[in-house]
């Protein structure tokens, strides 16, 4: 019979296997995977469409470029944008996403609001976009909202250019917990650029929803049988 001892171990590590499939969840480049390889967008595809027809699709070379803090305050929020970032801060924190509802339903047929902003580790199934700084060419920095694959690639140096952006309001929310570290970097608050493809992921969030999920399900299942195994061998527990 189980000790309380091991009955213990293999809750600890039940939960440690949760903590490691959230972490696996949130790490996978799963925005990247499923829209493949796309055409990147040239000035010319952009005068007869929307605005967010465009927007978080890869920038062909004739896209401007924002090289410095004054062509970026000069950016009227109409155009057609990229920047080549040099170096990519994180600020932690997250607005929620446009195509994600205000509210989540209870158990109990109610409903409960989301938070506006919210801190990018509780952030489990991607419904928030982190704010991050961005630093240009002249090594000035601007804030952006981009995909956190679009993050993971700068941040390993396997990106220059990011998707076609432009410049969007800045949530006035959010600045509580991101203006000391703009402070720091002397970063204009009054625009972020915005390089998140809505419309996809409108259409694609419950996809992504069900396979976070099950992904997540399966990494707990796994791990967490295989902790509780060597667990048992190690006390030499018998069924």
């Amino acid at each position: 019979m189980k000790s309380k001892f091991v009955k213990f171990l293999e809750f600890v590590s039940v939960i440690a296997a949760l903590v490691i499939a959230v972490l696996t969840v949130k790490s996978l480049s799963l925005e990247s995977i499923l829209r493949g390889k796309e055409e990147p967008v040239t000035l010319s595809m952009t005068e007869d469409g929307l605005p967010e027809d465009f927007i978080g699709l890869p920038a062909a070379d004739d896209i401007p470029r924002i090289e410095d803090a004054q062509t970026w305050e000069d950016t009227w929020q109409t155009s057609y944008v990229t920047i080549e970032p040099t170096d990519i801060i994180p600020t932690g924190y997250g607005t929620r996403h446009s195509w994600v509802s205000a509210y989540r339903k209870t158990r109990r047929g109610g409903q409960t609001k989301r938070a506006d902003v919210t801190n990018m580790a509780l952030d489990v199934f991607g419904e928030y976009g982190e704010y991050f700084l961005v630093a240009l060419p002249d090594e000035s920095y601007i804030l952006a909202q981009m995909s956190a694959d679009d993050a993971r690639k700068i941040k390993s140096g396997k990106q220059t250019a990011l998707p076609v952006g432009r410049k969007s309001a800045v949530n006035g929310q959010i600045l509580p917990s991101i203006s000391a570290l703009c402070d720091e970097y002397d970063v204009d608050t009054e625009g972020v650029f915005y390089c998140i493809n809505d419309t996809w992921n409108e259409s694609h969030s419950f996809m992504m929803l069900l396979i976070r999920v099950g992904l997540g399900f399966l990494v707990t299942i796994v791990l967490g049988t295989i902790f509780i195994t060597v667990i048992d061998k190690i006390f030499k527990v018998k069924d």
